[in-house]
């Protein structure tokens, strides 16, 4: 029995943590719906996967490139001006 009541209020948290968000950002939150529809839909095949999951890997390498470059750049300055 307790553990009925346990799992109507957490569904009751998560119907309002929702709704919030609906009202916030409406497009941002069809955009997450649909794309979790898709994929768990299986719309997604392994190939498409990997191919998405290497791309991303690439930006976000780049990236942490990029701002570890600007780090070091910075603290070479700082050396220099002092």
């Amino acid at each position: 029995m307790a553990l009925s009541r346990d799992v109507e209020l957490q569904s009751q948290e998560v119907a309002r943590v929702l709704r919030r968000e609906v009202q916030a950002a409406p497009y941002r939150t069809l955009g997450v719906a649909l794309a979790a529809g898709y994929v768990l839909g299986g719309g997604l095949t392994p190939t498409v996967l990997r191919l998405i999951m290497t791309a991303g890997g690439r930006a976000i390498a780049g990236s942490v490139l990029a701002a570890a470059f600007r780090g070091a750049s910075q603290q070479w300055r700082m050396i220099d001006d002092s």
